[in-house]
């Protein structure tokens, strides 16, 4: 292949070619007379011959100007070399690091070997450390538990990584000494009365074919011992408190022979507010009454005619029609920073007269029923992984892999959609391939179903690109849009991700992630779910997203079953919802809205979205007394008191003076937030006002132990680097994204083979071709030398004559 280093210069030949005629045929002596004629037909032809000449010597000496080149392809054998990184974090030193020293012994007679420590004591900043290892077109092995406590995740580093071709490898080393780490979960804050559950969770890290440490564990709140176990190995122990007003302190204590003993003791602090106080207004007698008694300080009254709203945190409506409602007064108590939670039933929402009201103006739905819904434009983006990590197994018991799943789920929600609804499709790897152009698929569904299947896995994952051509697929068409994610979450941009979906959302573009693979990243694909403002479903519950859309048929029964569809939301995370309804109020969510729970009939029962500073749900049915007596048993009621409960929010905004500061650990910053109405001081930290009466401080502890910020106390626990032992997940994503492997002590010559096989590259190598064009013009210009002096010659010999 040739090249031109300037090939604009190539585009003055023409010009100059054609100066060159003119100049050539002018005559600048003219002579008269029959002789004189005679030798202008000579010089006429001879002219054109100089003409031609020199516009090949002109020409030749431009083309030598541009520089012409020869590009040739060949491997080159590179220069093969290694980076070893050792993990100098004491996470790290429940592994025999001289695994790292053997292995450079062994290759660095084969290549260069340079050997170099990252991360030290508590503090793990793997990712900044990578990155600055990396050259570009190298090789590194990794020798760490791939725990990162500070700077850039590995997310981060995959990035990088895979633009600037770096490959990173993992030595895997078995544990060689035993530890075990001891953590406390529950409620930071909650109210008076509340029976709080709350999780002890003893974490195991030991050598293969070692025996589980034995030990005890007991558990203090406020010095008062309410849990006594032992056992060995990992384990989990539960216990439920209700806590009086006020800050209340978690202590336990394990007792065992490990090789940490700093992670054997943990503490939490639990901020235990009042009940807020909530107004139902109710014109009738209402089951939900027995339901929020005991866990607000509840005002039942039967309109909202003449009630003050001030110093409520949330108002309840049930089942009021639109003309007892002054939804200019529930207006100005949202924009206050409060909560609004609106029941159904026969005399609301489309039974009593929202429709057009001011406020069906605040609720997240919008009142109608199911055909004006399917009246909406549904923009739906299937969005495809085929990367190289899709095409390993689904899982040990099928047969088929993660890509084959994939494809049978995106053509399922293919058939499930309605005629009327545009569907796309988008595969990626590195970089996003359209697939089916977006359109209604009623012209475009043969199509789909032709295409999906025949889509081959090769090559790495950044979904962030992905997510990219998905947005760039829906653009500005009308209707709601969506774009469901299929993948196994083993991406290499896992920051990048997480901002790519929340810009699609900033778009008003929801994201829903389907997880699919045993090895699935569940985590990284619930958190694209949550900042794309949709929500994460495994294979099994993929069917829900029908109901989300609205599937092609419904098939309508009495009694309709309840379906939760987010289950990441404060509302619904870990909420057992099961029975059905009786009936329900017509209502369409609005685009920007969060369909928490609706029926398996696609009919909406639980909404919420933010208005402004305050929080709205919608429930579409009614109170119990008749259609949904199933939501007030047991298990269902939580949903109504955690919908409530979302709805008040921040249960200190009211107050005069109030102090938040979450639990943290050694090394790490306490944040200390306050509401107050003047600037806060203390000796030990400077504030900052970061809005209307609320100010912000960070305060760093050295020492475990409680400490005390105005009336509030925090804990402060071992440092972070002692609470995940063991291997993170992530760090297998991060060999696989970058091209690398993962290594036992023993496969030193496995690991010098991929080092000289990874230095092997296609290099492309310029030759310059110069020297030709030269050559031709240098060889005409002689030749044009040689044929005047003929003419001269032959011109003598005439005038002789």
């Amino acid at each position: 292949m040739v090249v031109f280093a300037h090939p604009k210069l190539l585009l003055l030949i023409p010009a100059a070619v054609l100066a060159l005629f003119f100049l050539v045929r002018k005559d600048f002596v003219r002579l008269k007379g029959e002789r004189w004629a005679f030798f202008q037909k000579v010089k006429v032809r001879r002219r054109l011959a100089v003409f031609a000449l020199r516009s090949v010597v002109v020409a030749a000496l431009l083309a030598a100007l541009a520089q012409p080149a020869a590009l040739r392809q060949e491997m080159s054998s590179g220069d093969p070399s290694l980076t070893i990184l050792v993990d100098g974090s004491r996470s790290f030193d429940l592994f025999d690091r001289t695994a790292a020293d053997k292995i450079r012994e062994t290759i660095q007679d084969d290549v260069p070997v340079r050997l170099r420590q990252v991360a030290a004591q508590n503090f793990s900043a793997l990712g900044d450390e990578l990155i600055a290892s990396m050259l570009g077109n190298d090789n590194l092995l990794l020798v760490s538990d791939g725990r990162v406590t500070e700077g850039r995740a590995l997310g981060d580093v995959m990035v990088v990584a895979s633009a600037i071709n770096s490959t990173i490898s993992l030595l895997y080393l078995e544990p060689a000494r035993a530890d075990l780490a001891l953590r406390v979960e529950g409620p930071r804050i909650t109210t008076v009365g509340i029976d709080n559950e709350f999780l002890v969770r003893v974490d195991e890290v030991k050598p293969p074919n070692s025996e589980s440490l034995a030990y005890s564990v007991a558990v203090k709140v406020d010095g008062e011992t309410v849990l006594e176990e032992t056992s060995s190995g990992t384990d989990a122990f539960r216990f439920t408190r209700k806590l009086a007003e006020g800050y209340h302190e978690i202590s336990g204590q394990l007792s065992a022979r490990d090789f940490f003993q700093e992670n054997n003791e943990f503490y939490k602090s639990v901020k235990v507010e009042k009940k807020p106080k909530v107004l139902l207004v109710s014109g009738k007698s209402s089951p939900l009454e027995a339901v929020f008694s005991p866990v607000y300080d509840l005002t039942t009254v039967p309109g909202l005619g003449g009630v003050g709203l001030s110093g409520y945190s949330a108002v309840v409506l049930n089942d009021l029609p639109s003309s007892e409602i002054d939804a200019d007064k529930l207006s100005q108590f949202i924009d206050d920073g409060n909560g609004l939670v609106v029941f159904g039933g026969r005399s609301s929402y489309d039974k009593g007269g929202y429709k057009g009201s001011v406020l069906e103006n605040l609720l997240p739905v919008s009142v109608g029923s199911g055909e004006e819904a399917a009246k909406k434009f549904v923009n739906v983006v299937l969005l495809i992984d085929i990367s190289g990590s899709t095409g390993e197994g689904f899982s040990s018991s099928s047969s088929s892999t993660v890509e084959e799943v994939e494809k049978a789920l995106a053509l399922g929600l293919v058939n499930d959609l309605r005629l009327d609804d545009r569907v796309g499709v988008v595969a990626f790897n590195v970089e996003p391939h359209t697939v089916v152009e977006l359109g209604r698929l009623s012209a475009n569904k043969k199509e789909l179903l032709g295409t999906v299947p025949r889509l081959v896995y090769t090559g790495s994952t950044l979904i962030s690109e992905g997510l990219r051509g998905a947005r760039q697929m829906l653009g500005k068409v009308e209707g709601s849009r969506n774009i469901v994610l299929l993948s196994d979450g083993k991406s290499g941009s896992m920051g990048e991700d997480i901002r790519g979906a929340r810009y699609a959302a900033e778009q008003g573009i929801r994201v829903y992630a389907v997880g699919v693979g045993k090895g699935t990243n569940s985590e990284h694909m619930q958190e694209i779910a949550e900042a794309g403002n949709g929500a994460y479903f495994e294979p099994e519950e993929a069917q829900k997203l029908k109901v989300i859309f609205g599937s092609a048929e419904t098939v309508p029964t009495d009694r309709m079953k309840l379906e939760k569809l987010n289950n990441n939301h404060f509302i619904t995370r870990n909420v057992k919802l099961s029975g059905r309804l009786a009936g329900f109020n017509q209502a369409v969510p609005k685009p920007n809205a969060d369909v928490l729970v609706a029926t398996t009939e696609n009919r909406p029962v639980v909404t919420v979205w933010r208005f402004g500073l305050g929080r709205i749900a919608a429930i579409t049915t009614d109170d119990g007394s008749g259609w949904a007596g199933e939501l007030l048993n047991r298990d269902n009621s939580v949903l109504i008191t955690r919908a409530v409960n979302w709805a008040v929010g921040d249960l200190g905004r009211n107050k005069k003076f109030d102090v938040t500061v979450r639990d943290t650990f050694v090394g790490d910053d306490f944040n200390v937030e306050v509401v107050s109405d003047k600037v806060p001081t203390d000796s030990r930290m400077p504030f900052s006002k970061v809005g209307e009466r609320s100010y912000a401080a960070e305060f760093t502890p050295y020492k475990t132990g409680r400490y005390s910020f105005f009336d509030a106390t925090a804990a402060a626990n071992y440092p972070l680097e002692l609470l995940n032992m063991g291997y993170d997940p992530d760090l297998f994503t991060l060999a696989q994204v970058t091209g690398g492997e993962t290594f036992r002590p023993g496969q030193a010559k496995e690991l010098l083979e991929k080092v000289k096989a990874d230095s092997k590259r296609l290099v492309t190598r310029e030759k310059s071709l110069s020297w030709i064009p030269l050559v031709v013009a240098l060889a005409v210009f002689l030749l044009e030398i040689a044929v005047r002096k003929v003419w001269e010659g032959s011109e003598q010999k005439a005038g002789k004559a």
